[in-house]
């Protein structure tokens, strides 16, 4: 398949040290964010851009107005015109947008700058003809703002929708050798597809609340902030530098998720807001999410 020539948006800015911080976002294609860097330091590991030219998975993908695959999925009008499709159907996998329309469909730029960038994406929007809410099943506005400043980059995403939903980012954190440590403040319970169970001391847990996980292993869990419910702050620590995710969301309907398969050369670390992402209660949700190479 020939590769698509995708128009990109750098930000730039300086560190108090005098490094350089540039990030690359991808409007037409999701909005996805494609490189994230402080001098020489790749945050997003970019062998997964192949995932990101097959599906729109991979380096900075996002997550909206659904989580993974939706229960009910409604039938896409002309499925020639998204020739991934056929590729996911191949896999056997049903869901022709997984992780919500958002991360596939061209998003509209509404202000930019050297450090920021604002973009809109409404369910009213037509791609390839095809109205957005057709193919996402129900209405909505989701707003995209990111900001670079000294420290890092703040994305600012939120959606408005008819029914309930969810948004988060799904970035593919490089992980060089296939391991590292995540460092949390958790609460107790963990979340397995939506099953609350009990974290282990395994997994590095204290009594404390402090999770110390060792990236050695599959994982694909959902973990709750503690002790405010409202404030995520996750260490990602590898051979090569430190990473912090930290976000804000507007009410307690919110959670990360952990996802590492053994062995691949990165980690998902990823913000919803929801608490069980399989299924959201909220059609309004907000979330700030700062995003810092130590």
């Amino acid at each position: 398949m020939e590769k698509e020539l995708l128009e990109t948006v750098t930000l730039r800015a300086k560190t108090v040290d005098e490094k350089t911080l540039e990030a690359i976002f991808v409007p037409e294609k999701g909005m996805n964010f494609i490189s994230f860097k402080k001098g020489e330091i790749e945050a997003i590991e970019q062998s997964t851009h192949d995932l990101f030219e097959e599906r729109a998975a991979g380096l900075g993908a996002m997550i909206g107005p659904h989580f993974h695959h939706r229960k009910v999925i409604p039938p896409v009008p002309d499925e020639s015109l998204f020739p991934h499709i056929a590729g996911v159907k191949a896999k056997g996998v049903q869901e022709p947008f997984s992780h919500g329309i958002g991360r596939y469909a061209p998003w509209k730029i509404e202000e930019k700058n050297e450090t920021s960038i604002r973009a809109i994406l409404r369910g009213k929007d037509e791609w390839k003809g095809i109205p957005l809410s057709v193919l996402e099943g129900q209405d909505f506005t989701m707003r995209y703002v990111a900001r670079l400043n000294t420290e890092g980059l703040l994305i600012d995403l939120s959606v408005v929708s008819d029914t309930s939903s969810v948004i988060g980012l799904h970035t593919y954190y490089a992980l060089p050798g296939g391991r590292g440590k995540i460092s949390a403040q958790v609460q107790e319970n963990y979340s397995d597809k939506g099953n609350l169970k009990l974290i282990s001391e395994k997994w590095g847990y204290q009594s404390n609340h402090t999770l110390n996980y060792s990236l050695e292993d599959d994982i694909d869990v959902g973990f709750f902030p503690f002790p405010n419910p409202l404030e995520g702050s996750i260490l990602l620590e590898t051979s090569t530098h430190r990473l912090k995710v930290s976000y804000l969301c507007e009410n307690a309907e919110n959670s990360w998720q952990l996802w590492h398969p053994k062995g691949k050369p990165f980690v998902c670390i990823e913000p919803l807001s929801a608490k069980n992402p399989r299924k959201p209660h909220l059609s309004v949700s907000r979330l700030q999410i700062f995003i810092s190479i130590l």
